[in-house]
């Protein structure tokens, strides 16, 4: 796609601060991302279980609030609670 399309598509993005829930998803996609390099996973099981998610949130517009009233669990829900701790370490 040419950068001038993805610019004029990103001004029509609807703008405004993210909600809390919005939030917690984005920093669980982080700690999921994290615990997958740390634990060896491979880029296609990564990607595969990042892209159930995505692509629910896709399905209805990237509208957090109607996905969850759907009765949606994102795969990643909690991985930013998940700690050496909870799941051990990495050998």
């Amino acid at each position: 796609m040419p950068k001038e399309h993805v610019a004029e598509m990103l001004k029509n993005v609807v703008s405004g601060p993210m909600s809390e829930s919005e939030i917690v998803f984005l920093r669980d996609i982080q700690a999921f991302i994290d615990f997958a390099i740390r634990n060896g996973l491979s880029f296609q099981a990564t990607m595969t279980f990042l892209s159930h998610d995505w692509n629910e949130y896709a399905k209805y517009g990237f509208d957090f609030e109607t996905v969850m009233e759907k009765g949606f669990y994102p795969k990643v829900s909690g991985f930013s609670e998940t700690d050496a701790d909870s799941v051990g370490e990495p050998e």
